[in-house]
């Protein structure tokens, strides 16, 4: 799954991955445990329904460094808002943790990809506006050689 970040270098790294204004989920699992290797797959397909409204990490224990939250694998954290909001021990059947994901994710906006800037009549006013067109022109050039024209009235004004 490539939409999951799979490695955190350093304990810094937590906390600087915490500092999102979205959900943080935690997957601890170790390439050899049986129960992980079971709890993986159904981890990933629930997971991959919220991944547009939470970040998920899923990290090795044997390669990231030690979470002190962790003390068993598979372990699942749920942070909100940089705490600790829930720790499962184990993932439990595909219900129970869709339902401690849509309760802890919740009903966070889901990410939009970026529009591309719209024309709109203001823009197209603002355009129109600083177009030099030929009567503005010859304006301009009267008002730069000092001869009285309605430019000037309305500069003045």
């Amino acid at each position: 799954m490539s939409s999951f970040i799979t490695h955190i270098a350093s304990s810094k790294d937590y906390r600087t991955a915490l500092k999102t204004w979205r959900p943080v989920v935690f997957y601890f699992g170790h390439p050899y445990c049986y129960a992980c290797s079971w709890a993986e797959p159904l981890f990933c397909s629930v997971a991959e329904t919220f991944k547009d409204r939470a970040v998920i990490y899923k990290l090795s224990t044997s390669e990231s460094p030690r979470h002190p939250d962790v003390t068993g694998t598979p372990t699942v954290l749920f942070y909100k808002n940089g705490k600790l909001r829930r720790k499962l021990k184990g993932v439990g059947d595909q219900a129970s943790l869709t339902q401690n994901f849509a309760e802890h994710i919740g009903r966070t906006k889901p990410r939009r990809p970026r529009r591309s800037p719209r024309r709109d009549l203001h823009w197209l006013h603002e355009q129109l506006r600083t177009l030099c067109l030929v009567s503005r022109a010859r304006g301009l050039q009267r008002l730069r050689r000092g001869k009285p024209g309605a430019y000037r009235l309305a500069a003045s004004s």
